[in-house]
């Protein structure tokens, strides 16, 4: 394992007013309280995993995973086998998003200017060390942990070296969360390991008010905001959105990435699997019955607080997401 350094531009805000300015983030603050949980002894770890009913997390309804000829192609031991590496793959990346959480939100403690963002952004470091806690337990029961995609470490690189604390809260509140939130709920739903169910729904709760507290930030921040700071975080914000959307799957800079080795190990021909799951996800009904976190939970958020506006929506367009103007 390797330790990777970046140098942050901070500038840390001291607030000598104690008294309530942003009601909305104060009453989360209390929320937050009254809602930690210990990943320690609130979680049944007494449970044994059910390997076959984790099934593939991003597809806990199997309807994606069963539909493809390279998994049709492996006998049923192996198919479970398999679709628990790439769960334990899917995990992993949570979970060094729940890392890039934990140090973003530290960041947000020391850059937000009012003492009611300072309070809430504190009850959320101990919720992603929570976080980090409990899905490396989870990962090391089911697998093993696998590196971070090059994709995902670029954005969460971006959020953490971000200059402006907003573009760090839109980043991370808005943008990370809303897609943690809305994969955690479609893991709660779907899958069938008791043990896994447990942790998401306790994650999913910390999840929504994570999302919560950027969407009440920067309702009140981004319009007093100067159009060019503005224009930043739109672009900032299509960008990692675009990222997540079209990147990963390929090659590391250091060779093969890890989800690929996964498919080797299991004799699968990886690019021509790739290929097949490009074909077959390419169909439109099936685009649209398929679940998607970006198109149902992240856009929309994004277009709640104001960023997908006229100068940027085409852009979100030419992605496959539909939008209009900006709500305001």
């Amino acid at each position: 394992m390797t330790v990777e350094s970046i140098v942050t531009t901070l500038t840390t805000h001291w607030k000598f007013d104690y008294e309530t300015h942003v009601g909305a983030l104060r009453d989360l603050y209390e929320t937050a309280k009254k809602q930690q949980w210990n990943a320690a002894t609130d979680i049944p770890w007494e449970l044994e995993i059910n390997k076959e009913g984790v099934g593939d997390v991003l597809d806990p309804t199997a309807e994606r995973f069963k539909r493809y000829d390279f998994v049709k192609a492996l006998p049923p031991e192996k198919r479970i086998e398999f679709a628990a590496k790439r769960s334990a793959w899917s995990l992993s990346q949570f979970l060094h998003g729940e890392q890039g959480a934990l140090l973003c939100c530290g960041q947000l403690v020391e850059a937000v200017p009012d003492i009611d963002g300072k309070l809430y952004a504190a009850t959320q470091v101990v919720d992603e060390a929570r976080h980090v806690e409990v899905f490396h337990r989870y990962i090391k029961l089911l697998d093993q942990v696998y590196p971070i995609e090059p994709v995902l470490q670029g954005v969460l690189n971006a959020i953490l070296e971000a200059d402006l604390w907003q573009m760090k809260c839109v980043g991370m509140q808005v943008i990370t969360e809303s897609l943690a939130m809305g994969s955690f709920k479609a893991m709660q739903a779907g899958t069938k390991d008791d043990l896994l169910r447990n942790i998401v729904e306790l994650t999913a709760q910390d999840e929504a008010r994570h999302v919560s507290y950027g969407l009440i930030y920067m309702k009140e921040e981004l319009p007093r905001m100067s159009d060019p700071d503005r224009e930043r975080i739109e672009d900032f914000a299509v960008g990692a959105v675009r990222a997540l959307a079209t990147g990963g799957g390929g090659s590391s800079a250091g060779g093969m990435s890890s989800r690929q080795k996964i498919y080797e190990e299991m004799g699968i021909d990886y690019d021509a699997a790739i290929a097949e799951i490009r074909e077959k996800d390419s169909d439109p009904a099936f685009q649209e019955s398929a679940p998607s976190t970006l198109r149902d939970h992240v856009v929309p958020q994004l277009d709640r607080v104001g960023l997908i506006t006229d100068r940027v929506a085409p852009q979100y367009r030419e992605l496959g997401f539909q939008v209009g103007s900006a709500v305001s």
